[in-house]
């Protein structure tokens, strides 16, 4: 794993209260342990620390409304902006110091200034983690690779609502966009 720390972000995506209880195999997994150790990692190693969350207006006015992805979200009122739901969880809870962006689709390069975040910490090189694996990290991925920036997704700081969603994901479609790589490797690199 090539990274330098003065040029690497970490992003930690949708670490919500509302999306941990429907995340499959979270606590088995180690997920949100996992996020945590490489969260200590990059804040030790003085990485860019940038969280994304995905809150929304309590009317759902400001989310795709035809598409079939949000009709849950709606159903079960979640996510809304201010609420204990839509909060980062407190095992990926933010320093007052780390960027904290909000999005309104799938992809926080869209509706966010992430881009512009990125690029004004003279970043090259990204490190994603988060839920859930075939949303937010795919698309992320996608959209940071495709942009030029050196993308590694960490497989065990992933998970996603379905095992069978993250499994796919991490093993037939991110590899060929990005780098899939261990928490092990991740903390060796950034030790």
């Amino acid at each position: 794993m090539k990274l330098d720390p003065k040029r690497a972000a970490l992003l930690v995506l949708d670490v919500q209260n509302d999306l941990v209880p429907e995340t499959a195999g979270i606590r088995q997994y180690r997920t949100l342990d996992h996020i945590a150790a490489v969260l200590r990692a990059a804040r030790r190693r003085k990485l860019a620390v940038i969280h994304v969350t995905a809150s929304v207006r309590r009317d759902f006015r400001d989310i795709p409304s035809g598409s079939p992805l949000w009709i849950g979200l709606r159903r079960k009122k979640q996510l809304i902006l201010g609420t204990r739901g839509g909060a980062i969880h407190p095992k990926a809870k933010p320093l007052p110091r780390e960027l904290v962006v909000n999005k309104t689709c799938v992809n926080p390069f869209l509706t966010t200034s992430l881009g512009q975040a990125l690029h004004n910490a003279d970043v090259n090189t990204v490190i994603i983690a988060g839920l859930w694996t075939n949303y937010v990290v795919e698309a992320t991925a996608r959209h940071a690779a495709d942009v030029g920036y050196r993308t590694y997704v960490v497989r065990e700081a992933c998970a996603s609502n379905d095992i069978f969603n993250h499994e796919f994901a991490m093993n037939r479609i991110l590899p060929t966009i990005c780098y899939v790589v261990g928490v092990r490797e991740v903390l060796s690199a950034l030790e």
